[in-house]
Formats: structure tokens, C-alpha cells, sequence
């Protein structure tokens, strides 16, 4: 049995109505108008609490997602999404909420909400709930991230020389390995093998914002992974070790002034920003020690593969980034190999350097 959604003034009215139906339904392509009616709020709960693999991190930012930027009204022109039924939710007015967060919370907040709730809607329309999303914002997800920084190899050391002591061999160590901070806070003794110059990335460690400290597998099962050490890093790890680390196998290898594991927001506003401001690096993010790693290794001539292996990346995409930021290297080599090759008397080129050197002298 069929319900109509509203009365018909006809009889013919009906019969053409109740006709159409059961063609859509017999086609797929009927959807029970009740099920659209269903809130944003009340479908969003039940759609979050599906994802029973998410991650403890991964369902805070969720959550806070939802609580802060899809749910609630964003400004007084547009109505909230949450009180709204899902059918009600049209493109016209999907446009009207992402304009107002992104000129109230910036286009990288926007982005990330448009994601999330597109993929919500997703799950509508594989529901049956609606029969097309419309979240339909052509680039609504892009989000334009900042530039990458790189330290150098002497900023990298300089960088050392400015943190405390104790943090030293963790600077190395995530501008050397490219390990990150979450694995770097949650390394053991036990994972550090000084004999071979080998690290084990078995785990990360963070705290969520209810304040609980979590330690579980790394963000990818690309995450857990080896990762060979530089000789000169093996020596400041066992430097380190036996000074600073935790004692016994199970013991954190970067601790606290106090002999605890590291808290990253203690870091960050006690070590991290200060040294940066004294190194002459105001600005360096702890997680660009990672991009500084990846373009180091890519400029020994890494391939895509092997910095993806390094870095415990699933994705070429990432690894592409620090090849491409080592070109400037690769054309260096290139411009050394001609200008070696002119003065073997082996060839007439000059070299790009030497041509623009020369063509600066004429003008003068």
C-alpha cells in the first residue's frame, strides 16, 4: 500500500499519481517521501555512530564538525541544517550554508565541513532517503594549504644547537627520518636498534581532546614500518639513550624535563616556538621537519616508491611533492655534469649558471 503525500482534488488526479508511483517503484526509482523527512541532526547521530572503524581522533574532528559548522546556524540569513528534513536539504540552500561558513570560518574550514556532510548525503541517497545529493558544489572540497616549509640540512642542525639539550636527537631524528610526531612521542627503547641503525614504527601516541592519551597502531598500515637511520643520527640516538630516555626496554626514548612522555601542546609552547624564534626560524612547523626528511631523501635520488616506503605513505602523491621540491637540486647536478664536460674540452655548451654570469658581466 502506497500513501500519498498530500490529497487530490480528482479522482484522475490520484490514479495518475498512484500510476507514475508504482512505475518509479517497479523501475528502482521510487523513494517512501517519509524517509526523507528524517532531520539532519537525527539522520547525521545514526550515520556517525555506523562508523565503528573510525579512529578516536578521527571521530572527535567528526563530531566537532558536525557540532560546530553543519549542524548549527552559521548566519542569520541561512537556517540551521540540523532542524531541516533531509528532502529539504536542496542545492540553492547547501550553496547558502557554505558561503556563510566560509566567509565566517575561512575556505579550509568550509571545505572540510563540505566534505563531511557531502559524504552524509552519500549515505541519504544509498539509503533511499533522498534520490540525489545536493551537495553539488563544483572545488567545494579543495582546500588550499599553506606552503609547504623545508628546513635545510644546516637550518636542520642549527635548529639542534637551539633546542634544550634533551630535545636534540628528536629534532634529528623527525628532519632526518621523517618519522611523525605522533610516532616519534610514542617510541620505546625496544624500537630503536642501535646495532642496525634501525627504527620500528609500531605505534603513535596522542591525546584527544576529552584529555584521554591513546596509543594504537600508526595512521596507516603504511605507518608501521622500518626506517634506516643515517650513521650520524644512530650516534646522537645513542648519545641520547643514555642520558634522557626512559630506563628498560619499555621506556619512552624523548621524555619530559620530568621523565614523562612528551606532551605535544607542552612542546610546542615551551620548546618548539621559542627555539624556532631564536634559531632565526619563526614560522617552521614541527611537521615540516617530515617535508624536510622527504625532500633530504629525495635529493640522494630516492624514487616514489622508496619515499613512500621511508615515509609510511599510502598514497605517490606526498612522496611526488618532495621530488619536486628536490628538482632545483637535480638541475644543479645537471648544470655541474655540463660545466664538467666544457672544461674537458668534450663539449661547447655553457653552462646555465656560467651564460648568466657572463651576460650579467656584458651589461655592466
Amino acid at each position: 500500500m502506497i500513501t500519498a503525500p498530500r490529497t487530490f482534488a480528482a479522482k484522475a488526479d490520484a490514479t495518475r499519481w498512484l500510476a507514475t508511483t508504482e512505475s518509479d517503484q517497479y523501475r528502482g526509482l521510487w523513494l517512501d517521501p517519509a524517509g526523507g523527512q528524517l532531520t539532519l541532526v537525527e539522520y547525521a547521530g545514526g550515520w556517525l555512530n555506523g562508523k565503528v572503524t573510525l579512529a578516536p581522533r578521527t571521530r572527535e574532528i567528526y563530531e566537532s564538525q558536525l557540532r560546530l559548522h553543519i549542524l548549527p546556524a552559521i548566519a542569520g540569513d541561512v537556517p540551521a541544517l540540523g532542524e531541516m528534513p533531509l528532502n529539504a536539504l536542496g542545492p540553492e540552500l547547501i550553496r547558502g550554508w557554505y558561503g556563510a561558513l566560509r566567509v565566517a570560518k575561512g575556505r579550509s574550514v568550509a571545505a572540510k565541513a563540505y566534505t563531511r556532510l557531502r559524504q552524509i548525503l552519500t549515505q541519504a541517497v544509498d539509503d533511499d532517503r533522498i534520490a540525489k545529493n545536493p551537495c553539488r558544489i563544483d572545488g567545494g572540497g579543495a582546500e588550499r594549504h599553506p606552503e609547504q616549509q623545508f628546513a635545510s640540512l644546516h637550518e636542520l642542525y642549527h635548529l639542534a644547537d637551539t633546542v634544550p639539550e634533551r630535545y636534540r636527537a628528536l629534532v634529528l631524528t623527525a628532519g632526518l627520518s621523517g618519522l611523525r610526531r605522533g610516532e616519534l612521542f610514542a617510541l620505546r627503547r625496544s624500537d630503536v636498534d642501535l646495532l642496525h641503525g634501525v627504527i620500528s614504527v609500531r605505534r603513535k601516541r596522542l591525546r584527544l581532546a576529552s584529555g584521554e592519551v591513546i596509543e594504537d597502531d600508526p595512521k596507516t598500515a603504511a605507518g608501521r614500518r622500518r626506517v634506516v637511520l643515517p650513521a650520524p643520527l644512530v650516534t646522537e640516538l645513542e648519545q641520547h639513550l643514555a642520558r634522557f630516555a626512559q630506563p628498560g626496554s619499555n621506556g619512552y626514548v624523548f621524555t619530559s624535563p620530568d621523565a614523562l612522555p612528551i606532551e605535544a601542546s607542552n612542546f610546542r609552547y615551551r620548546v618548539w616556538l621559542p627555539s624556532t624564534r631564536r634559531a632565526g626560524l619563526d614560522g617552521l612547523r614541527f611537521h615540516d621537519l617530515r617535508h624536510t626528511a622527504g625532500t633530504l631523501a629525495a635529493r640522494t635520488g630516492a624514487t616514489t616508491k622508496e619515499l613512500m616506503a621511508r615515509l609510511g605513505q599510502t598514497s605517490p602523491r606526498a612522496a611526488m611533492i618532495y621530488q619536486h621540491a628536490a628538482e632545483d637540486r637535480d638541475r644543479a647536478i645537471a648544470e655541474g655534469l655540463a660545466a664538467m664536460t666544457v672544461e674537458a674540452g668534450l663539449a661547447t655548451v655553457v653552462p646555465i649558471n656560467a651564460a648568466s654570469k657572463r651576460s650579467e658581466a656584458d651589461s655592466r
